[in-house]
């Protein structure tokens, strides 16, 4: 259905350059196959560049998503650093812990040392007293009380080296003991550190990735604003032999007066070079964009014959009206067209209503004048 009403905008277009045959001779047959040819070119190229537009929306989501991601990533990282420092920490403080007991491990084993010394000593003054035994000492006494007074020494001997080879059992053990537990709490710190670390590991492997990612996309997208860039080109190009080649329609000269957006005096892109809000490069803007609401009236500039109306190109929903004397006016992005090829229109008639079609970014009205084919600023006929 939509293609019917193309066809039928296509063939009223073409009768009405039929109809100047008489006045324009053999000429317009040509342009005519011309004009259809070029109406079929900007439309193929409309289509590619819609195709183009979808990949590009597609790319944009995928990277906002990466985006997303990276930024929830660098969070986690930002947490996992400091929990990897917390581990840290609490490993330098347990390595600490166990080399501060491994240095009154040493001093409590040279304490030690010394005290099994004294054993041995004692060993060996028991031994040096002779061949003889402890009995021989016992009753080499003069009398009881002497022999009461070795016998209790003997006993404080005995009694004191096996308290001195318990205490050193003890004491060895107690240090093992401690000993243990600080390299269990060394070992555990050192493997919440190496998790941590591990964990670190992956989260900047996992931001790494999706940075190449988000690098790969955004190269996508430049090859594809490269892509639209050189399509608006084109599309410019053939919309400006489109005009030349409607030109000659034998309007009577108008003149160009009516401000086409009334109420609506903001210009959101003025007539001249800029940055293209879509591709990113910079294009000449032919004509002015003036925001306003989807669905805003939109009013012929002045008296004139439409000669286009329907998709344009990138240029979306469009009406274009023929001044007379190479005058032209378009009207671009519209949401809806009020008027149809070969209407007579005059100053302030409702030609359209404000849209976003095309290569748009939001509701305005894309106002354009050309003088036989070239650009002029608009905004001069309104000053």
């Amino acid at each position: 259905m939509k293609e019917g009403k193309n066809m039928t905008k296509r063939r009223g277009l073409i009768a009405l350059l039929l109809t100047s045959v008489l006045l324009a001779g053999s000429v317009i047959p040509l342009q005519a196959g011309e004009l259809e040819d070029a109406i079929k070119e900007q439309r193929d190229l409309q289509k590619k560049g819609e195709q183009a537009r979808n990949q590009l929306n597609n790319l944009t989501y995928s990277a906002d998503k990466l985006q997303n991601q990276i930024k929830n990533l660098a969070t986690q990282i930002t947490v996992a650093s400091n929990s990897l420092n917390e581990k840290q920490i609490a490993y330098n403080q347990a390595v600490e812990a166990v080399n501060q007991s491994e240095q009154e491990l040493k001093q409590r084993e040279e304490d030690l040392a010394k005290r099994q010394e004294v054993l041995r000593n004692r060993v060996k003054e028991i031994y040096q007293i002779g061949q003889v035994s402890y009995l021989e000492i016992l009753f080499e006494a003069e009398n009881l009380s002497d022999f009461i007074t070795r016998l209790e020494y003997f006993n404080r001997l005995v009694d004191n080296d096996q308290k001195i080879l318990a205490d050193i059992s003890l004491e060895k053990a107690r240090i093992e003991e401690e000993t243990k537990v600080l390299q269990a709490h060394r070992d555990e710190a050192a493997k919440l550190k190496a998790e941590a670390e591990q964990a670190k590991k992956e989260l900047d492997a996992k931001k790494k990735e999706h940075q190449a990612a988000l690098d790969s996309n955004k190269k996508a997208q430049n090859d594809i604003f490269e892509q639209i860039a050189q399509m608006e080109a084109d599309s410019n190009a053939i919309a400006e032999k489109i005009r030349k080649l409607t030109s000659n329609s034998g309007v009577v000269h108008g003149t160009i007066s009516t401000y086409p957006l009334p109420g609506y005096y903001e210009i959101s892109s003025a007539y001249g070079w800029r940055i293209h809000p879509i591709t990113k490069q910079k294009s000449l803007h032919t004509g002015v964009d003036l925001p306003a609401p989807t669905g805003t009236k939109v009013l012929a500039a002045g008296n004139g014959e439409v000669i286009m109306a329907g998709w344009y190109g990138a240029y979306g929903n469009a009406v274009i009206v023929d001044h007379g004397g190479g005058y032209t006016t378009l009207y671009g992005h519209n949401s809806k067209l009020a008027a149809k090829v070969g209407d007579m229109v005059q100053a302030g008639d409702l030609i359209s209503y404000v849209g976003s079609t095309g290569w748009s970014t939001g509701p305005h009205l894309h106002f354009e004048v050309r003088i036989n084919g070239e650009t002029t600023d608009p905004m001069q006929f309104f000053r």
